[in-house]
């Protein structure tokens, strides 16, 4: 009964921080580029911030591995949520004295994006280790809604605290939202034997070494990443690039509109991580993901439909179209992705977990700028239906491959 207790606790505060922290954060999301904008009136700066946070994020992965393996854990969970509060919280404090430049903006979205791959890689690695396998589906799922609902409420807050106090007061409620996060956390109870390594450079490749190897021989976990990497590939740039160009230039919706378009995939993560917890967890996960993997293709086909210059339908109905389907499309992606990642975390040993993890989010963000550039190049010379056409296809025949390349095998769900 105590142990039962323990890990409940612990679920708990680490729920109770994460929703403090992504709340404060994506608060500030929506304030920091309409700030930029204020500041320069120039889109590249906006960019140039994008950049500032994501190559750092991207080059420092496999060595915020290497430290979530050899570290400690609950140590680096803390102090980097410690340490990102007072960085914004100085960030507010310059804000107030109206000394915020662009220059401290991009130092602190590198000295972020460090933090960061510090505090995700190993509290991901330490998840499986706090919470009991047989419900490690369902704590995933919870976990998925305790990300979701911040993320729901925190653009509406940004722009109402920006727009009535300015960039400063956002800055003091995200920094004492890191803060009150490191708070909880504290309390949670874990501890872990971790193997002392000589910090040489010699060792540091060969911890490297190590973590691509366990995912390159694991037979499973290989084709999965692989398959991984190519529908990454095709579907994440489409959304950044092709479907903020077709709302604005093509459909001419406004920015409204577009935020409810964004809220619309939101409310269908949130009833797909529900389901879950309340129901699919109980029942055969790996069939719902393989169907989900083969539905989620539809909905990009779709949206080549509705794009169509010459579909003919008023501009309510064809609004509401894309409202169901972007709801479509977030309720299946959670029904893909966290039996993935609960079969990613019970097939990895913990010793290894947090260098594995870092290969797969490696590969996750490393092709997004690729895929970036390619649909920036074509957006402006293929018609955009096309472009859903396209790659509803491909990732169409992506799937069929992955689940033809896993006939007979079983994820551990």
């Amino acid at each position: 009964m105590n142990e039962l207790l323990h890990w409940k606790r612990n679920f708990f505060l680490l729920a109770l921080g994460r929703f403090v922290s992504i709340l404060g954060s994506s608060i500030q999301a929506v304030a920091i580029p309409l700030f930029v904008l204020d500041l320069t009136h120039s889109g590249s700066a906006v960019a140039l911030m994008t950049v500032a946070y994501m190559v750092p994020r991207i080059l420092f992965t496999p060595i915020a591995g290497i430290v979530g393996d050899r570290g400690d854990r609950k140590f680096l969970m803390v102090s980097m949520d410690f340490l990102r509060g007072f960085l914004i919280c100085f960030l507010a404090l310059l804000a107030f004295r109206n000394s915020v430049t662009l220059p401290v903006l991009y130092v602190s979205q590198i000295a972020m994006a460090v933090m960061d791959n510090l505090f995700d890689i190993p509290t991901g690695a330490m998840f499986p280790d706090i919470v009991p396998q047989d419900f490690l589906m369902r704590a995933n799922s919870i976990m998925g809604m305790v990300r979701i609902f911040p993320q729901i409420l925190g653009p509406a807050l940004g722009g109402v605290i920006y727009g009535f106090y300015g960039i400063a007061i956002v800055f003091l409620v995200n920094g004492v939202s890191f803060v009150l996060s490191a708070i909880s956390e504290i309390f949670i109870v874990y501890s872990r034997k971790v193997e002392k390594k000589p910090a040489k450079f010699s060792q540091i490749l060969e911890d490297l070494k190590e973590g691509f190897l366990f995912i390159w021989n694991h037979e499973l976990i290989r084709t999965i990443l692989i398959f991984a990497l190519f529908l990454n590939l095709l579907i994440s740039p489409l959304f950044m690039v092709v479907y903020p160009y077709t709302i604005r230039e093509v459909m001419k919706f406004s920015a409204q509109e577009f935020g409810f378009l964004e809220t619309s995939f939101t409310l269908g993560a949130l009833l797909g991580n529900f389901l879950i917890a309340s129901y699919l967890s109980k029942k055969n996960m790996w069939k719902a993901m393989k169907i989900s993997i083969f539905l989620f293709e539809l909905p990009i086909v779709f949206l080549g439909f509705l794009v169509m210059p010459d579909f003919s339908l008023s501009r309510l109905v064809i609004f509401s179209l894309f409202f169901i389907t972007f709801l479509i499309m977030g309720f299946l992606n959670p029904i893909i992705n966290v039996p993935l990642d609960t079969a990613f975390q019970r097939m990895t040993p913990s010793h290894i977990r947090a260098r594995a993890f870092s290969f797969l989010i490696l590969v996750a963000n490393g092709v997004t700028p690729l895929g970036s550039v390619l649909y920036g190049y074509l957006v402006d010379r293929v018609p955009v239906h096309f472009l859903y056409y396209i790659v509803g296809a491909l990732s169409f025949l992506v799937a069929v491959l992955l689940l033809v390349a896993l006939r007979g095998k079983e994820l551990p769900t």
